[in-house]
């Protein structure tokens, strides 16, 4: 599209036009380069006028983010994030002080960005529109999750200050790499000139050596958990063997989110001659939210109660079983469904190693994830189990009579599997997601 700023103006007239073309351009859509959006920052003269964190890597990403947010808020500042996937609408990518963006404010953001930018893909397209509405709003601190790796990812544009890495798995492989040293090539280009440190969470000794490599290469100080032990008593999040701080995400997968996350705030109050304020770390820590990670809703209105995971590849499933155990969660049921692009057979392993340990014999309901070509076929994915199962056709048709098929309410439900899954069960129940603008 190569509009001109009339014809923009009357594409774009309400947030359900920005949506419609932004469903125009295929979310997964992808043409790798970072020319278009380095066009971009130059046309629109993008401005970045605060501290940076941009968070990379396989698995904990949105946690982590999530948490560097929460403490930033709790500390008074403007914060903003950006953040992916979303579960029902774009609305919840970029928020500013935990709050979406007013829906008259979208079609101004992308009339401006597809005025300069008339090629930019979907992803591409939300990361300039979140810079331009961060330049308006003068945040304190902002905080980027990247997409897919960063040698490609549109997010790796901006002049980050902080480079925290989650840890790093095989994901993507079609995209990134076949090889953990692959994968962490392609994120390693996260560190780039301008960047003032490195945070790591704990990598495969693989993975390390690559990140501490291209650290080491461009000269920015590189610090892991192995620098914990030399921080303030405040900052960190185990003491004496006791998490002395409650999380706002459960489960024990967490503690190495929030402990990465503290190490990057440290240092970003060192290089920012900011104060260590324990009592904002505690109030960050415990009130940060992120919808379907481990999110547990109370029994209502005759439905069950319910543990929402997306689960979506065998490490993030290995930690929800985790955090089952660790929490003493004893679910009535599973509703499971994944992509087949996430080693299904390893996932259905490790479910029913789970149950067979804990030696609960409880329903679990297959389905399908709806209009995704990725999506496993519920009758194969029911076919990898040794125990019984019982498929149905989609999500909506289990949870209508649900309430029937759980007798004990104040057990919960465990629906996990894949994020899109979870996208199904948001869009029936959007006040999930505890959205506020």
């Amino acid at each position: 599209m190569n509009c001109s700023c009339k014809s923009a103006k009357e594409r774009f007239k309400t947030f359900e036009d920005v949506e419609k073309y932004l469903d125009s351009l295929g979310m997964f859509h992808m043409d790798l380069g970072l020319e278009r959006m380095e066009k971009a920052k130059f046309l629109l003269g993008l401005r970045f006028p605060c501290p940076i964190f941009h968070v990379v890597g396989t698995n904990g990403k949105g946690s982590t983010a999530t948490f560097l947010h929460s403490i930033a808020l709790s500390y008074g500042f403007r914060a903003g994030i950006f953040t992916s996937p979303h579960f029902v609408t774009p609305l919840e990518r970029i928020k500013m002080n935990d709050r979406l963006l007013p829906k008259p404010a979208w079609a101004n953001l992308i009339i401006e960005a597809t005025n300069a930018v008339s090629d930019l893909t979907y992803f591409e397209l939300l990361t300039v529109m979140s810079i331009l509405a961060y330049m308006y709003a003068e945040p304190d601190v902002l905080v980027y999750e990247a997409g897919l790796g960063a040698k490609n990812d549109a997010t790796t544009v901006i002049p980050a200050s902080i480079v925290v890495f989650t840890p790093i798995a095989l994901d993507h492989t079609n995209l990134l790499g076949n090889t953990l040293e692959e994968i962490a090539d392609d994120k390693s280009y996260a560190i780039r000139e301008g960047v003032q440190a490195v945070i790591s969470a704990p990598q495969d000794p693989r993975v390390e050596a690559v990140l501490k490599a291209r650290a080491s290469k461009l000269s920015i100080p590189y610090y892991t958990m192995e620098n914990a032990a030399d921080l303030p008593d405040c900052m960190k999040l185990i003491q004496q063997g006791k998490p002395q701080y409650e999380l706002g995400l459960k489960g024990k997968h967490q503690y190495i989110n929030a402990q990465t996350a503290l190490l990057a705030w440290y240092i970003f109050c060192h290089l920012y001659k900011k104060p260590l304020e324990e009592k904002a770390l505690a109030d960050g820590l415990s009130t940060a939210f992120i919808p379907g990670r481990f999110q547990q809703v109370k029994a209502k209105n005759g439905m069950p109660a319910l543990v929402l995971d997306g689960a979506h590849n065998l490490h993030s499933l290995q930690s929800l079983v985790s955090a089952l155990e660790s929490e003493q969660i004893t679910p009535s049921a599973f509703i499971f469904s994944c992509l087949k692009d996430k080693e299904p057979q390893k996932m259905v392993g490790l479910l029913e190693e789970y149950l067979k340990r804990n030696k609960l014999s409880i329903p679990l309901y297959i389905t399908e994830i709806q209009n995704n070509e990725r999506a496993m076929k519920a009758n194969d994915l029911a076919n990898l189990f040794t125990v019984p199962t019982t498929v149905y056709a989609n999500l909506q048709e289990i949870l209508r009579v649900l309430p029937d098929l759980v007798q004990d309410k104040e057990k919960p439900c465990v629906i996990c599997g894949s994020l899109y899954l979870l996208s199904e069960f948001f869009k029936q129940y959007p006040e999930k997601l505890q959205l506020a603008y």
